[in-house]
């Protein structure tokens, strides 16, 4: 199951790189309904418990409202998403070119610093286009994401000690 999750992961990410467009409406949309969910956990949550019930009674409406203003208006959606999303990155790089500096006198920082630059210099990129952006960066955030997990997946390899205990129970033998 491990490696047909993670090829239908791959495929998904690689259709995801090629119209980033389309999956970051996608994002968008996936983004609206888990905000409409939480909300509505809010909604049970707070007719369970009279302690905090206007905390979660607002919260809940709040989430519905932010859920339902992604799905009924997506483009505005996309741009909110790749404002945090450059938000994300910049915080990122700062706090990579903080620690890069504070270890500076050990190996290999220089690849902290590295990554610190890119991560402001994406954050810069998405703020200097952000219309543009907002079109593509949520999509392609989703298909690294998409390719990584699958990638990974696809290089899981079975615990032997439990390949080993399943074969004793079940008297099979175990490959080599």
């Amino acid at each position: 199951m491990m490696i047909i999750s993670g090829i239908v992961l791959l495929i998904g990410g690689i259709f995801a790189l090629i119209l980033p467009l389309l999956a970051s409406l996608t994002a968008t949309l996936i983004v609206g309904w888990t905000l409409i969910l939480s909300g509505a956990f809010h909604f049970v949550e707070a007719y369970r418990q009279s302690e905090q019930r206007w905390w979660n009674i607002g919260f809940g409406l709040l989430l519905v409202l932010a859920g339902a203003s992604f799905l009924f208006n997506p483009l505005s959606g996309m741009l909110s998403l790749t404002i945090v999303l450059g938000a994300v990155f910049f915080a990122s790089g700062l706090m990579q070119l903080y620690l890069a500096w504070a270890r500076r006198r050990t190996d290999m920082v220089w690849l902290l610093g590295l990554s610190g630059v890119l991560s402001v210099g994406l954050a810069v990129l998405i703020a200097l286009n952000l219309f543009t952006a907002a079109a593509t960066v949520p999509g392609i955030v989703l298909a690294i994401e998409l390719i990584s997990t699958g990638v990974a997946l696809l290089f899981m390899r079975p615990d032997p000690r439990k390949t080993a205990e399943n074969a004793k129970t079940t008297g099979e033998k175990i490959p080599v």
